[in-house]
């Protein structure tokens, strides 16, 4: 029987160095990718929310967008009407940073589904975001 836990586990560990190969080059890594994605596709995202949709610790979110801040990726405001809640901007550089990602996505993606044809590759990630969703329900019960 096939070890699924081994197969999760090596897809993520090739799929983060792959991406830390591309993304290198900018001063970021393969875990700063969703937070790249959220918020630039979300401009003016919140930290709580950017907290909530990305799955990742607290701590782990604080920590990469204190970083992103510091490389000046992103702009972090202060609400006027509420100076608690925490709001974030991309910069010319976050855009950049996307498109390292997004390109570097694809290419993966290509690399893993080689071989495939459309409708398997389509089964594959159905597959996958059905079993993500079950994850998130079982953790998260949600």
């Amino acid at each position: 029987m096939i070890d699924i836990f081994k197969c999760f586990q090596i897809i993520s560990k090739h799929t983060n160095e792959f991406l830390d190969s591309k993304l290198k080059d900018v001063g970021l890594c393969s875990c700063h990718r969703i937070f790249i994605k959220k918020i630039y596709e979300n401009p003016g995202i919140t930290r709580d929310k950017l907290k909530m949709i990305t799955h990742v610790h607290p701590s782990n979110t604080t920590r990469a967008i204190d970083y992103l801040e510091e490389k000046n990726f992103i702009i972090k405001k202060n609400k006027e009407e509420d100076k608690r809640i925490c709001e974030l901007y991309p910069t010319s550089s976050l855009a950049i940073a996307y498109k390292i990602v997004i390109d570097a996505e694809k290419e993966w993606i290509n690399l893993i589904t080689k071989g495939m044809n459309d409708e398997e590759i389509k089964l594959y990630t159905d597959f996958l975001n059905k079993s993500t969703d079950l994850s998130i329900e079982c953790i998260h019960k949600k």
